[in-house]
């Protein structure tokens, strides 16, 4: 069950194939929203995607609102010292 506050609460559900003669039920991909910086951080050695969204947002899961401000982000990569990081409202 998806919590109703979820990025994923409207993202619908589809049906697959599980490879063994059943089926499971998947989410469908999520589109990323269109998500303007209000703020631009330099990365340094120290940072993480949850350290940062902790600090701006006082909540660590939050993380995914950063990576969706940088559509090349992804939520696994390590964060690049001296690089620019967006940090986009918490809405």
């Amino acid at each position: 069950m998806i919590d109703r506050r979820s990025r994923y609460a409207r993202t619908p559900v589809l049906t697959a194939d599980d490879g063994r003669g059943g089926t499971q039920q998947v989410l469908d991909l999520r589109e990323t929203p269109a998500t303007p910086a209000v703020l631009r951080i330099v990365a340094t050695d120290a940072d993480r995607l949850d350290l940062l969204a902790f600090r701006y947002y006082r909540d660590p899961t939050r993380f995914w609102r950063i990576c969706d401000a940088t559509p090349d982000l992804d939520p696994f990569d390590l964060l690049v010292p001296g690089e620019a990081v967006p940090i986009p409202p918490d809405k």
